[in-house]
């Protein structure tokens, strides 16, 4: 799926595309991963990304290729929309080190906003963006909804939508086409897809025991 696509995400089931990597003709990519996460619930997802702070709590969601952590523009009380995470990481604990900033969005403005609060879940949606010079890579959303035993997140990258951070500053089509082809190489996605599954798992683990010690809320 592309990120055009993405309130196919708000459907019931399962796409066709849950684990993987696709590559389209015009050099977009789309980057999946399906992590089952018992006992843990899609609030407390929500939650992690508000709380998470610096590089030692960064470190517990992976604890071989979080490298450093740190925010800008972050409001009071755990509200991440609007806020930008910057980030070091490996992908596979080795190769290159990529300093990442991601800009977290409402998702009321990523998806249909009424298909959204339909779900029993809730998407934390960003643009993927390097720290090292103005320029996003796309789209991204750890998309959580509630299951029986507990909640399950889809991971979608959306990478190809090249554009500036500077608002309103148009990036030539030649320019993007050629961004495209230098950061989507086969080792970065391959890496970013263990990566995600690795980091997830790392999650689901100690979700459920740090989120009741730390908020007090045993509810499920």
């Amino acid at each position: 799926m592309r990120f055009e696509e993405r309130n196919d995400l708000l459907k019931p089931g399962y796409l066709a595309l849950e684990s993987g990597i696709r590559r389209y003709d015009d050099g977009y990519v789309t980057i999946a991963a399906l992590t089952r996460m018992p006992h843990c619930r899609a609030k407390m997802v929500h939650w992690w990304f508000g709380w998470l702070g610096g590089t030692d709590q960064y470190k517990l969601w992976h604890p071989g290729d979080h490298l450093f952590s740190d925010w800008e523009d972050r409001g009071n009380g755990g509200n991440y929309y609007g806020a930008k995470h910057l980030v070091h990481e490996t992908l596979g604990g080795s190769g290159p080190v990529h300093k990442l900033r991601i800009h977290f969005r409402d998702p009321l403005q990523v998806f249909d906003p009424a298909g959204y609060r339909a779900v029993d879940g809730v998407g934390v949606c960003a643009r993927p963006g390097s720290l090292e010079r103005p320029i996003n890579l796309g789209h991204m959303c750890h998309f959580v909804r509630n299951t029986d035993f507990g909640c399950e997140m889809r991971t979608r990258f959306w990478f190809g939508d090249v554009h500036s951070q500077n608002d309103g500053e148009e990036l030539p089509e030649p320019v993007r086409a050629a961004i495209r082809k230098e950061a989507l190489d086969d080792a970065f996605c391959h890496g970013l897809h263990k990566h995600a599954i690795e980091e997830m798992g790392y999650l689901a683990d100690l979700l459920p025991v740090l989120y009741r010690q730390v908020t007090g809320d045993a509810s499920f």
